[in-house]
């Protein structure tokens, strides 16, 4: 269109050598009003394409080829211009150009947990007076407060689609591909983040030019390898390098459970995920004053002790509910801690992750025999004692 073409003449015409920094910093803020407002007009675009039933290729295609966008990219302004089509306030922020597409895709991940009516409503003014980084992480906080539900049904979904892939490239390098639920992608991401350190403060550290002894990308390669090569390097770590998780007390008691229970920067917990980790959980009591500042800090507790583990896998040898080796098994509450449950051995058991799972997420139950502990449907009692 001409429009556009002499946009773009006299975008190319603006002289920027010799601007202030002041100077600067406005055309910088300026285009980046204008880049929300075109972005705005490609969403418009791609939700009248959707609307259009004369079979011709989607908006996700379109945007790819017209707009020369990659196949992420398209899939995600194509998903945030539907999106926006419910959220009318934040539609006409983004084409002032008071907010950018990466506000507006926030917002839409939002509502899409919540409601379209109520994400327009509250997250309008917060998404034009914070950044981008800080709007994603209050919406996703909003999202965890407000949504109806605690997220059960997506995590079983997101758990069913987990996969890992490998192959070997063109290039003859081995390629390994994994999609994670939140909550396993965030254990995995600061395990690898605690063993990245070490290898930084081994090839140098802040002292040194540890970027002269390998990438950070070659870093974090050799940090995964090391992990799942190496058992020595599967150490908790320090406690920033631990998965957080924030909870309402009433939450992690079970008596409310629209009380709120999210990673540190990632998703809200479905209340089976939260008893699940509470098994094998440090639980630090926190207590904060109005304005969100800790006014009091309790004494760490650990629920399993080193010894109490190892006596537990002398005791059980292995899954108690399928076999599986010990090293593959986590320590299970059988009387939850947070439902007066003692952290003493004659309570604990060894099940392995997908047992464990069966437990908190399907109610299969550990039942004591004549021969030690049985993780069993209840529904489906097996033979024996």
């Amino acid at each position: 269109m001409v429009m556009f073409d002499s946009m773009i003449r006299q975008t190319k015409s603006v002289v920027v050598a010799g601007l202030s920094r002041a100077e600067l910093t406005g055309v910088i803020e300026s285009a980046g009003r204008a880049m929300a407002a075109l972005n705005s007009l490609q969403a418009r675009c791609a939700v009248e394409i959707e609307g259009l039933g004369e079979g011709g290729v989607n908006s996700k295609t379109v945007l790819r080829e017209a707009g020369c966008m990659s196949t992420r990219s398209a899939n995600t302004v194509a998903k945030t211009a539907a999106g926006l089509s419910k959220m009318p306030k934040l539609a006409e922020s983004l084409a002032d150009g008071s907010i950018t597409v990466e506000h507006a895709s926030a917002a839409v991940a939002a509502a899409s947990k919540t409601s379209p009516e109520q994400a327009d409503d509250e997250l309008l003014k917060l998404a034009e007076t914070s950044s981008v980084d800080v709007f994603a992480e209050q919406s996703r906080r909003w999202a965890n407060r407000t949504r109806t539900d605690d997220g059960a049904d997506a995590y079983r979904t997101q758990r069913k689609n987990r996969s890992l892939k490998h192959w070997i490239n063109d290039q003859g390098m081995g390629v390994l591909l994994a999609e994670l639920d939140p909550t396993t992608y965030q254990q995995v991401r600061k395990a690898i983040n605690v063993e990245y350190d070490r290898l930084w403060r081994d090839d140098g550290g802040r002292d040194g030019t540890p970027d002269d002894v390998r990438t950070p990308t070659q870093r974090l390669a050799d940090a995964f390898v090391a992990l799942t090569t190496n058992p020595s390097r599967r150490g908790p770590g320090s406690a920033r390098a631990q998965l957080t998780v924030v909870t309402d007390v009433e939450r992690l008691r079970g008596d409310d459970p629209a009380g709120t229970a999210e990673i540190v920067g990632g998703e809200a917990l479905p209340q089976t995920v939260l008893e699940r980790l509470m098994c094998m959980a440090t639980v630090t009591g926190v207590v904060f004053d109005g304005k969100g500042q800790p006014v009091w800090v309790g004494r760490d507790h650990r629920h399993a002790t080193e010894a109490q583990v190892k006596a537990i896998i002398a005791r059980d040898r292995h899954c108690t509910g399928c076999a599986a080796g010990a090293d593959r098994c986590e320590i299970h509450h059988i009387v939850p801690w947070e439902h007066g449950g003692r952290t003493d051995i004659d309570n604990m058991c060894l099940a392995c992750s997908a047992c464990h799972h069966n437990i908190h997420d399907r109610g299969y139950v550990v039942i004591k025999t004549s021969t030690g502990y049985k993780i069993g449907n209840p529904d489906n009692p097996p033979r024996g004692p």
